[in-house]
């Protein structure tokens, strides 16, 4: 009794005292009795939010003089626009455009005024345009950098513009937002986290051992995706050169690659996955985050006999499409590495042959194959003896010159 009567008076002259001198909004801190340990007290402290606090999202964003902003604008979506973006885009003095009539639009659709604020920037005007730019940034004038959807600079002429500022000393600042890349990626499921731990096999269940084996290089094999992908802006026009990245990029990396795609190429493009990639999975998004958002994922042949289809190619009449060609599975992935194996176990016994046959080939009458060590060897010491045989030549030159002048001067005495 005589400890919770101290921990009383305790609490009640704290409390006192914070009320005389401290404010109520302030930061306090009380004792507080502990019920299931007797004498024992607890330290809290306790935050109460001030009566004069800013809510950060009333308040508008301050704009630095000279800055060119990188400014992401939704893909379909108006409401996707962050609070910052319109932000930037009210207050920035011009803003940077690789479209002019689509920006004037999004700008109206959000009431933004963009009369005499528009800046046209391409590749043919890239140069002139550069120079003005950068004039106005040095002048103090502030800028915001758009393209007609998503975020600029990514598969974009916007790259070109920044390396340009950078090098000028121009200050450039980015204003993140939506991405159709990123999008795509998240509703695929394509991606896996180096964090997520395979689920091991159960010890449980009776199986072979051979096939425990097999399990568990497979599962060894799937754990090398660690999330990482390939961006590869848009596929080349050509049959060939597509063929190209899809043999030489596509197949061999352990990882997926995305695509931005037109509507016009997809059944193409479709064609050629399916040649090259027949059992890899692939990912048609098509006009995220609108209203007619569509998403298709199976085997290039099935999504191609998909798209084949009237009613399904009316989908496509426009917009953008995203392709995303799934990594390889564990089993392709396995097969890979014996083919590879076989291949270097062909490569060591051609090696072998040809070997043997070059020390057997002076009595088999055969071609005698040398190895390249030792030709090279030979190489070297030809070459050091060329040298060698040169530098003797010169010497002897030398003499030879030396005697000739001194019998010349003898004679004269």
């Amino acid at each position: 009794m005589a400890i919770r009567r101290l921990a009383t008076q305790c609490v009640s002259r704290l409390t006192t005292s914070s009320r005389l001198h401290q404010p109520m909004q302030q930061q306090r801190c009380f004792f507080m009795f502990s019920a299931s340990r007797l004498g024992s007290f607890k330290y809290r402290h306790t935050r109460t939010i001030p009566e004069d606090a800013v809510n950060p999202l009333a308040t508008p964003t301050k704009i630095d003089a000279g800055t060119l902003h990188i400014v992401s604008v939704p893909i379909g979506n108006l409401k996707d626009f962050s609070i910052r973006a319109l932000d930037v885009l009210q207050q920035v003095d011009y803003i940077v455009t690789t479209d002019r009539p689509a920006t004037k639009t999004l700008l109206d659709l959000v009431h933004i005024e963009a009369q005499g604020r528009l800046i046209h920037y391409s590749r043919s005007n890239r140069t002139a345009s550069k120079d003005k730019l950068v004039e106005l940034l040095r002048g103090g004038r502030s800028m915001a950098l758009v393209c007609t959807s998503g975020t600029p600079c990514v598969g974009d002429v916007g790259s070109e513009l920044i390396r340009e500022m950078q090098s000028e000393g121009v200050r450039v600042s980015a204003v993140p937002g939506p991405c159709a890349l990123m999008c795509a990626l998240a509703v695929s499921g394509v991606t896996f986290s180096p964090y997520e731990s395979d689920t091991p096999l159960s010890t449980s269940t009776s199986i072979s051992t051979s096939t425990h084996a097999k399990l568990s290089s497979l599962t060894s094999l799937h754990s090398l995706r660690d999330g990482s992908f390939f961006f590869g802006n848009m596929l080349p026009e050509s049959h060939g050169a597509r063929l190209r990245i899809l043999r030489n990029v596509v197949r061999e990396a352990n990882h997926p690659c995305v695509f931005y795609e037109i509507p016009r190429r997809l059944l193409p493009v479709l064609q050629d996955v399916a040649l090259v990639l027949p059992r890899r999975r692939v990912v048609v998004a098509h006009e995220l985050t609108k209203m007619n958002e569509s998403l298709h994922a199976d085997t290039a042949d099935k999504l191609l006999a998909f798209y084949s289809r009237q009613e399904a190619y009316m989908m496509l009449k426009k917009g953008q499409l995203v392709l995303i060609i799934d990594g390889p599975d564990a089993s392709e992935t396995l097969e890979h590495l014996r083919r590879e194996a076989e291949k270097r176990r062909r490569l060591r016994r051609s090696i072998a042959e040809l070997v043997g046959e070059g020390r057997d080939g002076g009595d088999s009458g055969k071609q005698v194959v040398k190895p390249k060590i030792q030709s090279r060897r030979k190489l070297l010491r030809r070459k050091r003896c060329q040298r060698l045989i040169m530098k003797i030549e010169k010497e002897q030159e030398k003499i030879r010159m030396a005697m000739k002048i001194n019998h010349t001067d003898a004679s004269k005495l």
